[in-house]
């Protein structure tokens, strides 16, 4: 932790100097030594916060100051040390932008969040104030927010007071609220403990004043469109600039927004995006709200701080709109950009304060099973021209079925391989471990296990040892732990310190170490492992961690991979190590298919595995996974074998245990299981067969309606779709005529109703049912992943200078064709020893460019991982029995269409230089015909 001139912290938050261990109190004692060498006689011991610490000058020897003076003795440390303590924090700044509020936001939060009080009054002096950091101030709930309205009237204060349980303090200086200012600019700020009196009270005064007015939504936007409404001065104009560009999408979001682009243009109305964690969901979802022209937007998600991070992404793209939230503290149903929390806008009573077409664009997070029925009501309730789905897993039995949700549409995917192979995530090298708890006696309700007994398991001695092990012998940099509770993570924070490392544990409870400081030290490697409890889940942004500990049992594959994400943060060098237990309970089956990739059920893992263990299975470059034999042992043990109807019941009984409902027939599909196979008859019978009740009135009044939707491909799409809409009671245009002809149903006045009524009201629930498996049917049936992109099947064998589609050459190929997973530049094929290299030529703001050398040489650079004695290096250089094929092309897209690669046959190895990338020489079989010389850049000779 960072100290302040003139103080003596305790290593980690204590009460008092007792509860510090014996070299803990050493290493105090050595800091005093000193203070004492320098001539300090004097020292006083006080404790903020369950922060014990020594200050330099005893009461009486006068009040202790401190000038900060920028530069390389920033403010924002000092600023940090004192939000940390204080219980109470009030701010009377000139301007404050954008950069700077964001800055601070953490630790405001952390003030807030622990019941203290913050007060801030920000000036409109020349208009340099940022309307965006007003709006961001207006996300702290809490916060008491004002503004002094200059009118001509000068105003330059930049004050700061602190309250804290045994003392006050001051900071008064240069620092405006901007990044600069609080980190690399030239600013002289003065911290006294004696002003804080004159302080506190001309803080007073200015609250009386006429010019300060609260901060409201309205008064934001009206302050916005004057500033758009004439040039800022050019003193304002100058600070705003060193606010730098707005966001700009990386490659990945791109080519995402372009796949979002060409859906619409397809007439599709709804979609599902798969971005793996740390890939920007929200960005992405912001830059498509800009890229389609949608002013009126919804924002829906379980967790406020999936809100709160969404609304700080949206902020920065969409810096003229109005944001808002409605969630149970907070209604601003009136917001340009809106942002709710499901628990709320769900509510009937809640969605009938908005008109049907009220949005244009809807974005819905991933979300658990057991909310999508408040979902569903929610979607059927509004009318946006867009409905876009974020999930961060493919796996489409962990959360609720959001991909039905969007219609079957998945448009865009990439996953967590994808994701490390384009070198936007860091590599990392697994390890699964044997866990000694044995889970078996550790009750299981509702989802999840009992949560008292299973913090007695994890919180003992020779499970904390063995994870210091682990940590020990696997761990390299600064680590994150998730732990199962806040005795668990202050249990492991304490083993670990009486073994000599600095360990913290991060929680929402009493004794937590303060949340935006300790992430900040971990970064500077002043934390060796700081423990955390769901508060780490989402939205950390520290690329310096090292490693990753899975000290908990995770039931969701979506909070799993969250918590890896958090230390695949790219920086140069970085191979991430993850220590993942495995125990004896089928939940821990959905850590492996996670990683393993592997849908479809125990069959799949099963195969995963065995791929694993006779080195098939293919990882990015850089990459490993390694489980121990005894937690290959006991994951085999959990894997249930048998025919397709003892797989498809354990698979029900598993997702029935796992989310507390038994699976939609479209949930087992989606799963990889055919619910025709169940060998219970059709899928109702097999429901009843497992213990599952249904009602009995709609089998016998339309039991042949049922029969009907129920068999495979006997009724059009747009007959299913036109279904769904008549039995909500609306008209549909297509597909209707499919149902006029069908005795079931009657014509009155051009509506279609049923010709015998349902007075139970519960044959629509068994029909949709069985609609929503009958689309995702069709769906699979018929998809090619590319949508925009027809496929024209092309003759079998490659033939040189002749272009093709990447599905094209996966069909050649024989794999299935995922877009993603061609995007890499490299596709290895294991199974037939085969790696096709997609080569973009002349790419421009590439830093290295493949380039034609002459006619019948081409330079190629591998990816960033690739080393010359790794797994894919040997391959590169013939060391291996592999065929390389090459394709290249010069631009993604022509005239706005996808560019096709130009197949130059199996090249022979020349030579190559240096590793992450390797520089590689590639001979042609034929030299590149002159007719495509222009484009692809070929040199008649070498340099020319």
């Amino acid at each position: 932790m960072g100290r302040e001139a003139g103080l003596i912290p305790a290593p980690r938050h204590v009460p008092s100097w007792d509860a510090l261990t014996a070299p803990e109190q050493l290493g105090m004692l050595a800091q005093l030594g000193e203070a004492l060498g320098r001539g300090i006689t004097g020292f006083s011991a006080s404790s903020a916060h369950e922060h014990f610490h020594l200050r330099e000058g005893a009461p009486g020897h006068g009040a202790p100051t401190r000038l900060t003076t920028g530069g390389q003795d920033p403010l924002l440390p000092l600023l940090a040390d004192k939000l940390d303590k204080a219980h109470s924090v009030d701010l009377a700044i000139a301007f404050a932008m954008d950069s700077g509020v964001a800055l601070l936001e953490p630790w405001f939060r952390d003030l807030l969040a622990r019941g203290g009080r913050l007060r801030i009054v920000v000036g409109d002096y020349l208009d340099t104030t940022d309307p965006a950091a007003l709006g961001r101030l207006l996300d702290l709930e809490a916060a008491e927010l004002y503004v002094f309205e200059t009118a001509g009237l000068s105003f330059h204060p930049k004050a700061w007071l602190f309250r804290a349980a045994d003392r006050q303090g001051a900071i008064v200086g240069s620092s405006n609220l901007s990044e600069s200012a609080l980190r690399t600019g030239v600013e002289w700020n003065l911290h006294a403990e004696d002003a804080s009196g004159d302080v506190a009270r001309a803080f007073e005064e200015l609250l009386a004043r006429p010019e300060v007015k609260s901060l409201t939504p309205e008064w934001i936007a009206a302050y916005a469109a004057r500033r758009r409404a004439r040039p800022l001065p050019e003193y304002s104009a100058k600070v705003v600039d060193e606010e730098g560009p707005p966001p700009e999408p990386h490659e990945i979001q791109a080519e995402a927004l372009d796949a979002l682009s060409g859906t619409r243009l397809n007439g599709h109305r709804a979609g599902l995006v798969v971005l793996a964690t740390g890939l920007g969901k929200t960005w992405l979802a912001a830059f498509d709200t800009l890229q389609s022209k949608a002013d009126r937007i919804l924002f829906v998600a379980h967790r406020d701080e999936i809100l709160t991070q969404a609304m700080s992404a949206f902020r920065k793209v969409r810096p003229d709109a109005r944001l808002g939230r409605y969630t149970g503290q907070e209604k601003d149903a009136e917001a340009d950009i809106l942002f709710g929390s499901i628990q709320t806008m769900g509510r009937v009573g809640h969605l009938r304060q908005f008109a049907p077409d009220r949005f244009d664009y809807i974005v819905v997070d991933e979300f658990h099973h057991a909310a999508a029925r408040t979902y569903q009501n929610l979607i059927e309730h509004f009318t946006p021209r867009f409905l876009l789905g974020l999930t961060a897993t493919p796996d489409r039995t962990d959360g609720g079925d959001l991909l039905g949700l969007c219609g079957e549409n998945l448009v865009y995917q990439c996953g967590l391989f994808d994701g490390i192979d384009r070198e936007r995530l860091s590599p990392f090298h697994y390890f699964g471990v044997p866990d000694d708890v044995d889970y078996a006696q550790i009750p299981w309700r509702s989802g999840q296990f009992d949560p008292t007994e299973l913090e007695a398991a994890m919180a003992t001695e020779a499970r904390a040892l063995n994870a210091y092990e682990q940590f020990h012998k696997r761990a390299q940099g600064p680590a994150i732990g998730f732990c199962v509770s806040k005795r668990h993570a202050d249990y492991m924070a304490e083993f670990f310190r009486a073994r000599g490392l600095r360990a913290v544990a991060v929680h929402s409870g009493e004794g937590s170490a303060p949340r935006a400081s300790s992430l900040v030290a971990l970064g500077k490697g002043e934390i060796d492992i700081l423990f955390a409890v769901d508060m780490f889940n989402e939205g950390v942004d520290v690329p310096e961690i090292g490693a990753v500990m899975m000290l908990r049992p995770t039931e969701s594959a979506i909070i799993w991979l969250q918590q890896l994400g958090r230390g695949l943060r790219r920086i140069e060098g970085k191979v991430l190590q993850v220590i993942d237990y495995i125990g004896n309970h089928r939940t821990f089956l959905t850590k492996a298919a996670a990683l393993l990739q592997a849908g479809g059920g125990d069959r799949s893992i099963s195969k995963r595995l065995d791929d694993l263990i006779a080195g098939d299975f293919v990882v990015p470059e850089g990459c490993e996974i390694t489980y121990e034999l005894e937690a290959i042992d006991i994951l085999r043990g959990l894997l249930r074998s048998g025919g397709d109807g003892e797989v498809i019941e354990g698979f029900y009984r598993d997702f029935q245990d796992r989310m507390g409902v038994r699976p939609t027939a479209a949930e087992t599909f989606r799963a990889g299981f055919d619910p025709r196979t169940t060998r219970h008859g059709t899928w109702f019978d097999f429901v009843r067969d497992m213990g599952d009740p249904l009602p009995e009135r709609p089998f016998a009044t339309h039991g042949a309606l049922i029969g009907e939707i129920a068999k495979p491909a006997t009724i059009p799409v747009e007959a299913l779709e036109a279904l769904k809409m008549i039995l909500r009671g609306g008209r549909p245009g297509a597909g209707q005529a499919h149902w006029e002809l069908s005795r079931n149903f009657s014509k009155h006045d051009g509506a279609l109703t049923l010709a015998r009524p349902d007075p139970s009201g519960e044959l629509r629930g068994l029909l949709e049912e069985l609609i929503e498996w009958r689309l995702a049917a069709s769906a699979s049936t018929g998809e090619l992943d590319e949508a925009t992109v027809p496929f024209q099947p092309k003759a079998r064998k490659l033939v040189p200078w002749e272009r093709y589609l990447t599905p094209e050459i996966a069909a050649h190929f024989g794999v299935p064709y995922v877009m993603n997973t061609w995007r890499t530049g490299m596709r290895v094929i294991a199974d037939q020893n085969v790696m096709i290299l997609l080569a973009g030529i002349l790419v421009e703001d590439r830093p290295y460019p493949n380039e034609f050398l002459d006619p019948q040489h081409l330079k190629w650079f591998s990816q960033n991982q690739t080393t010359q004695d790794g797994k894919h290096g040997r391959v590169i250089s013939g060391e291996t029995d592999y065929q390389i094929h090459l394709f290249v092309r010069r631009g993604n897209k022509v005239n706005g269409k996808t560019n096709p690669f130009i197949y130059l046959g199996q090249p022979k190895f020349v030579g190559w230089e240096g590793e992450k990338p390797i520089t590689v020489e590639w001979e042609l079989p034929e030299a590149v015909p002159r007719a495509l010389w222009a484009e692809l850049g070929v040199p008649e000779n070498r340099g020319a």
